[in-house]
């Protein structure tokens, strides 16, 4: 009962660890995404995404390991549409993100960690299937530099847009 045991014990373990892993990442984004959904104003909202974003790539990372490259894709896209509307609703709402950068400076961070973490997984799929991996990144660095200009409107690069009113 000596080594052979206690290996084949831990093999049997990893292989029982990823179905309890998984779910409990499943329970995980469904308690995230209930918080994120009931949100009574878009800031609670916006302040929703960092913690929903965060298990939906951990959900990401596993499918992809596990092979399952189109729910990996899914989750992301989720993310990026959350993330999105998450930012609609607060453009609405706020009239100066600067001045009120509450749930802005929230959302500005989780998309920028999450793209960064999007640029990691998007290196670990094959080459040729790659393509809508980096379009999902290319909209998140666009929402990403888009709430940087709307928290910090004033820096010296900042070109005004024709619709923009000069201060």
């Amino acid at each position: 009962m000596g080594a052979p045991f206690i290996r084949g014990f831990f093999i049997a373990g990893l292989l029982f660890a990823t179905p309890v892993q998984n779910a409990r990442v499943l329970r995980d984004i469904a308690k995230e995404k209930a918080k994120y959904e009931n949100a009574d104003s878009p800031v609670k909202r916006a302040k929703s995404v960092p913690k929903l974003g965060r298990e939906e790539y951990i959900a990401a990372r596993q499918a992809l390991r596990d092979g399952d490259q189109n729910a990996a894709l899914q989750y992301l896209r989720d993310y990026n549409e959350q993330a999105s509307a998450a930012h609609d609703e607060l453009e609405k709402s706020v009239a100066d993100p600067e001045k009120h950068s509450n749930g802005f400076r929230q959302l500005q961070i989780s998309v920028r960690e999450r793209a960064r973490e999007l640029k990691d997984i998007t290196s670990r799929v094959a080459f040729d299937q790659r393509k809508p991996f980096e379009e999902l990144q290319k909209a998140l660095d666009a929402l990403n530099q888009k709430l940087i200009l709307e928290l910090f409107p004033n820096q010296p690069n900042h070109k005004k847009q024709p619709d923009q009113k000069n201060p």
